[in-house]
């Protein structure tokens, strides 16, 4: 299947900003450790490293129950391409996951090709544009709809009908959108989280305030964010972080507890510079240029980008449940974890993921599929380690392997059932250029350029032509 030129620049278009993301650090941390195609120089006979020893692997294997798919192995021998986006550390348990996998499945043989988040898109609308595709691929929540629309990934229902023991009960609905066209489905989540709000106990303490819970309201937030500010420079406290930018989920965590939205539903109309948005945008622009209350991009500077959750100089923050693992190995301060807050309209969090697809140009799909399901079922994730597992029966036990709290595992199913959404959650063509477009205008409201009314009718003014892009047939 080929790509024209305009098909395959409007689907680099769609990659989204990595800084975008209102605090949402999976991207990066992705993106941070370059690696070249392939995996790690690794003893084909025992890979493993320090950080994922052979030993360990190999009795982990051989303790899961591995699942049937009811699609035959290949007669012969075959090889499938897995192109994903990882850093070194995840491809020495890839490369693992692949050497007990061809133990079960002698005539599946792997190839992996790994690159960074960053040119992983472009890398591949480039293959597709010359007709060469791998087997599986990795798709980000905001590509997909793009890969649907030009007829580069196959619908996996046919291959889910086939496997009885699939159980999509175990995949949250919420999160199942992005992947999504026409009651058909064309991926499955590697991962699948909400955000939460998270808060530094012993900031909370040397206050003097009660810790978040369920009760809390933005008000609420917002009132404690003043109370926990304090000090100057280096050694300065904020009350929330980060200060809240336009992002792919602007609306789901902050807007729609007001009633308000970035975009429309179906993301062909502005309404960020409508009464209810503004409201919520002018109430965090006050609480960083008039209370310091948030980080400025000057203060972000003087931390020289020290994310200053991560360095403890922040009291609040709200983050995907994918951050806990890197919070439960710090020793930097005591954290907590509870609901997003809630809005007159209610309370909303963002259910986010990314996915394997399998191509439709694919010659080798069902032993595509027996790799790609045996990668997500629970015994994959579980192990795999992934800290923010799809499947919810993988949740409670990887949590404990990682040292996240059981409560705090408990918080994030119960929210994936209860009011996660997929809904105001940025996915269509344009989603890219609309975040690339609103920001800039946004940070000269943050350095005090321009009130908050003004950037937002400029941001509807400049953003509202590019939305033409998001209109799928």
């Amino acid at each position: 299947m080929d790509l024209n030129r305009r098909q395959m620049l409007a689907l680099a278009a769609a990659v989204p900003l990595l800084s975008s993301c209102a605090g949402d650090t999976r991207q990066r941390k992705q993106a941070a450790a370059p690696v070249k195609s392939g995996v790690p120089t690794l003893d084909p006979n025992r890979p493993g490293n320090d950080t994922w020893p052979y030993a360990e692997a190999e009795a982990l294997n051989n303790s899961l129950t591995w699942p049937k798919t009811g699609v035959a192995d290949p007669a012969g021998k075959v090889v499938i391409t897995v192109a994903t986006t990882s850093d070194v550390i995840a491809e020495v348990r890839n490369a693992q996951f692949d050497f007990f996998f061809r133990k079960r499945h002698p005539n599946i043989e792997i190839k992996r090709e790994t690159s960074t988040f960053d040119g992983f898109l472009t890398k591949y609308m480039a293959q597709a544009a010359g007709g060469s595709l791998p087997d599986v691929m990795y798709n980000h929540y905001s590509w997909t709809q793009n890969f649907i629309s030009n007829d580069i990934v196959q619908p996996l229902d046919d291959f889910i009908a086939r496997t009885p023991e699939f159980g999509m009960s175990d995949l949250p609905k919420a999160g199942l959108a992005y992947f999504q066209r026409d009651g058909r489905l064309y991926g499955l989540p590697t991962d699948m989280a909400p955000k939460l709000l998270f808060y530094n106990k012993d900031l909370f303490d040397r206050a003097g305030l009660k810790y978040p819970d369920e009760s809390w309201t933005f008000d609420k937030l917002v009132e404690s964010a003043r109370k926990l500010t304090g000090g100057e420079g280096a050694q300065k406290v904020f009350g929330f972080s980060p200060t809240p930018t336009p992002a792919p989920d602007l609306s789901t965590v902050f807007l729609m507890p007001y009633g308000g939205r970035f975009l429309s539903a179906d993301e062909t109309q502005v309404l960020i510079d409508r009464p209810e948005a503004q409201k919520v945008m002018s109430l965090w622009l006050d609480l960083l240029t008039k209370d310091r209350a948030t980080p400025s991009l000057a203060e972000l500077q003087l931390l020289e980008k020290v994310d200053p959750w991560k360095s403890g100089h922040a009291a609040l923050h709200i983050n995907g449940a994918w951050i806990m693992t890197e919070l439960a190995k710090q020793k930097a301060f005591k954290w907590g974890a509870t609901h997003v807050p809630k809005g007159p309209a209610g309370r909303f969090s963002p259910a986010v993921g990314s996915a394997l697809v399998m191509t439709a140009a694919s010659q080798q799909k069902d032993a595509a599929w027996i790799y790609m399901y045996e990668f997500l079922s629970t015994s994959g994730y579980q192990f795999r380690r992934i800290s923010a597992p799809a499947r919810q029966s993988a949740w409670l036990p990887n949590a404990e392997a990682l040292g996240i709290p059981k409560e705090t595992a408990e918080l994030v199913k119960e929210i994936l059932a209860d009011y996660a959404t997929s809904d105001g959650v940025l996915r269509l063509p344009a989603t890219k250029k609309i975040v690339d477009t609103a920001k800039p205008v946004w940070e000269r409201a943050m350095i005090g350029k321009a009130d908050a009314g003004s950037a937002l009718k400029e941001i509807a003014a400049k953003v509202g032509p590019l939305l033409a892009e998001n209109k799928i047939g």
